[in-house]
């Protein structure tokens, strides 16, 4: 029972966090279709943003809760069914794709960077830091999931 409420809690703050960012990927230009979002550097970068939110604000949870909550967040933010997700994620974990780790390694910069209650207040104390923070969210999410959608679209 508990864990059906820290996965709900999961889920929700992994969407919130991420959501907005996918949002704008769709409207800066032609819609991604699933396959796009199969790339291993972007595979990479929203498993494991999702993962570190879901921990984050959860806590510990069971190996079976997290990819609960993995494969309904990026079945939501993509379009791609659970099971072609988490079949992804272990074959490319398993492999050591190096784009999927570039992908996990941004993924980290990105959550890391979030603001959370106390750097907000820390960032309320100035415009420019706020800015500059979501500046840098930005950046990471276009490099390592924006770009990777573009170049998919061009060449598609």
């Amino acid at each position: 029972m508990f864990d059906l409420l820290r996965i709900r809690q999961a889920r929700r703050a992994a969407y919130a966090a991420l959501g907005p960012f996918v949002d704008r990927s769709v409207a800066d230009g032609p819609a991604p279709q699933a396959g796009d979002w199969l790339q291993p550097q972007i595979i990479g970068f929203l498993a494991t943003a999702v993962t570190v939110i879901a921990l984050r604000t959860s806590g510990a949870l069971r190996s079976h809760a997290l990819a609960a909550v993995q494969s309904h967040v990026l079945s939501a933010l993509t379009g791609i069914g659970p099971e072609l997700i988490g079949e992804e994620i272990c074959l490319l974990s398993s492999r050591r794709d190096p784009a999927f780790a570039a992908g996990a390694i941004g993924a980290l910069a990105f959550v890391e960077a979030q603001p959370t209650p106390s750097r907000q207040d820390a960032a309320d104390d100035g415009f420019e830091r706020a800015e500059g923070g979501r500046r840098m969210l930005d950046a990471l999410w276009d490099e390592h999931v924006g770009n990777c959608l573009r170049r998919a679209h061009a060449l598609g």
